[in-house]
């Protein structure tokens, strides 16, 4: 029991309640969550680069991405669910580009086709360094 007490107090607590917290309020990573529907085909500094491909019917859990440019390179119909529990069901067609602002949520392809897309999640600029005098 002093192991366990030992554990769960202090740091060790704090560490693993923030983690539980990311997970929960922030999501995953899609990579992570979905490795075989999104892989990564470009990461740097400023931006990183995913190709999905989602079959009809599939799900992929709670995930989070920040500022995002999405280009649809088949007809899209899915159902995104947030957090709350609260779907929407959205449809594109073949070489839309779309804007999303930062979000968490699941989904589903609910069309006859694969998704497929590209999606580019902006990052944090990087820190100017001061310039030299």
């Amino acid at each position: 029991m002093k192991t366990l007490s030992h554990l769960t107090g202090g740091p060790a607590w704090a560490i693993f309640l923030l983690g539980l917290f990311n997970s929960v309020v922030i999501g995953q990573d899609s990579v992570r969550v979905a490795p075989k529907n999104v892989k990564v085909l470009l990461e740097n500094n400023r931006v990183r680069v995913l190709e999905v491909r989602i079959k009809p019917g599939e799900k992929i859990p709670m995930h989070s991405h920040p500022a995002h440019i999405t280009y649809a390179l088949s007809d899209v119909k899915g159902q995104y669910t947030s957090p709350d529990g609260s779907s929407t069901i959205s449809e594109a067609k073949t070489n839309s580009v779309f804007w999303s602002e930062p979000v968490t949520h699941s989904s589903v392809n609910v069309g006859n086709t694969e998704i497929h897309a590209i999606v580019v999640e902006l990052k944090d600029p990087p820190k100017k360094k001061p310039k030299a005098l």
